[in-house]
């Protein structure tokens, strides 16, 4: 629910293709939380997108232009690669 439980969530998302590959096919904010819930990380929707608020504000419009899915947003704002 923390934001901690999202960067442990997103720490994973970085390791594992398939799962990441989930997460560019979200829908939704509501499928992040469900695909996260799947493989044992309880995020809370308000956490999520509040945090993902805070880091889009101060984000360059360089780093918003690469953004393309849910699972892009989700990995750029809390520091996470498909390189790690």
């Amino acid at each position: 629910m923390s934001l901690a439980s999202i960067k442990s969530f997103v720490s994973r998302v970085a390791g594992d293709g398939a799962l990441r590959d989930k997460l560019h096919a979200a829908a939704g904010v509501d499928d992040i939380v469900a695909i996260a819930a799947a493989h044992g990380h309880e995020i809370d929707k308000a956490v999520l997108l509040r945090e993902h608020a805070k880091v889009l504000a101060t984000a360059q419009d360089h780093e918003l232009a690469g953004i393309n899915s849910w699972g892009d947003a989700l990995m750029h704002c809390f520091g996470a690669t498909e390189n790690d």
